[in-house]
């Protein structure tokens, strides 16, 4: 709807009298400047509501336990000025009436989120129909999720969810998912939309960073793709302010505090947790997840040692205590299956340190101590044998060559080529 600000008062004398001309404009002038005033001032009152949560997402950064050296204070300042910018375009800027979906890319990182994946979200109404439509590209699976609320912050449930074995996909790479309303005839690739549903997430997983064409997806609400959308209002730019406030503040302060509840209040740092089958908490079937956070002394390395497993996908990473991803791109802050090395054991060995042993399956802290590391698996077939767990032991860097079975080093144009072809894929990925 457009503001009645500029046009009420030609509206409010649209049936006046030739004689009562004069009167007429100037009473309806005068109320259009009374409605365009009060209009104003619930703009800036919501405009002041942004700027106090902007403060007090600073005051949750800085009295947050992540809050520590001088790496993590610098990155809890970019975990608020992320979130500023996740908050601008999911408050202000994206509608469910008019969906496109908003990428969580390199630059905006949250919630652990999984260097292999490119994170799609999308505003949806409950109960509404909408057409999720698109090509796999070089993803090598895809899968649709909705909440209502938000579960992550103890506020929302999983709606529900579209594995990628769910999904209809063509010769060609291409698919169609539908989100339809409760009680409507489901067709194959369609999952039922209920009510209270407010988001829709698409998550494109690529286990192997090739440099294929990445795919791409997109979201249509049904019957509204021909629909011209009108400027918004003042009282909707107003509310949508709030909103944007409202998720600046919940996501500044949930990570780091789901950090430190869900990782280092529960276990000693340097351990990481047995296998967890994620379908016994309502998860996907098949998913595996192991986790940990580690606090690694300057001169010594985290070493973790994992197995190959019948899962269709195995990767890990680290996070900082902000609940971030590091650097990926132009960076070794991860490793799927087919990018890491296999020792002359059978096993893979993965070193997190500040320092690069010039082991190849090196994760760089980008010179943290703390963090988080996430091991998953995808699509497993039985559960981990124990002596399959994977270990975590803490050593010197000098005692690395003694601890990993044929241990090498690549040099440094061979360092320096593994993070140029991560970086290739990353700029294809996210279109950078």
């Amino acid at each position: 709807m457009q503001s009645g600000c500029n046009n009420l008062w030609v509206r409010g004398c649209s049936a006046f009298r030739r004689g009562a001309a004069a009167a007429c404009l100037g009473i309806a002038a005068l109320h259009a400047q009374t409605v365009c005033a009060a209009e104003e001032d619930t703009l800036s009152a919501a405009f002041e509501d942004f700027q106090r949560a902007l403060q007090q997402a600073e005051s949750d950064v800085r009295s947050s336990p992540a809050f520590g050296s001088d790496a993590e204070r610098a990155a809890g300042y970019q975990h608020m000025l992320r979130m500023l910018l996740k908050s601008i375009e999911a408050g202000m800027l994206q509608d469910a009436r008019y969906p496109f979906f908003r990428v969580m890319d390199m630059h905006v990182r949250e919630g652990g989120d999984n260097p292999d994946q490119r994170y799609l979200f999308a505003p949806v109404e409950g109960g509404a129909a909408y057409r999720i439509h698109g090509e796999l590209g070089s993803a090598s699976r895809i899968e649709v999720q909705l909440y209502a609320g938000e579960p992550w912050a103890g506020a929302g449930r999983s709606a529900g969810y579209l594995g990628f074995e769910a999904i209809p996909i063509d010769a060609e790479g291409r698919f169609e998912v539908y989100l339809e309303p409760p009680g409507a005839a489901l067709r194959p690739g369609a999952l039922p939309n209920p009510e209270d549903t407010t988001t829709v997430v698409v998550r494109q997983i690529y286990a192997d960073w090739t440099q294929d064409a990445p795919g791409h997806v997109h979201i249509d609400r049904t019957g509204m793709e021909g629909d011209v959308r009108l400027p918004d209002t003042g009282a909707e730019v107003a509310a949508r302010l709030r909103e944007t406030a409202r998720i600046l503040e919940q996501s500044v302060a949930v990570w780091p505090a789901f950090v430190e509840q869900r990782y280092r209040q529960v276990r000693e740092a340097n351990v990481l947790s047995p296998p967890l089958d994620t379908s016994t908490l309502g998860g996907v079937k098949g998913r595996w997840m192991v986790s940990g956070h580690f606090d690694i002394p300057p001169g010594h390395a985290l070493l973790l040692r994992t197995t190959p497993t019948s899962a269709r996908y195995q990767a890990l990473q680290i996070t900082d205590l902000w609940f971030a991803s590091l650097e990926y791109a132009n960076g070794t802050a991860s490793f799927t299956r087919s990018q890491s090395t296999l020792a002359s054991d059978g096993a893979y060995y993965h070193v997190i340190a500040a320092q690069d042993p010039g082991y190849p399956n090196w994760l760089g802290t980008g010179g943290l101590q703390r963090g988080t590391v996430l091991l998953r698996y995808d699509g497993m077939t039985t559960a981990l044998a124990e002596d399959d767990w994977p270990q975590a032991t803490l050593l010197k860097l000098e005692e690395l060559p003694a601890a990993i079975p044929g241990f090498f080093v690549l040099s440094a144009a061979e360092r320096a080529e593994q993070v140029r072809a991560r970086r290739a894929h990353v700029q294809r990925r996210f279109s950078r």
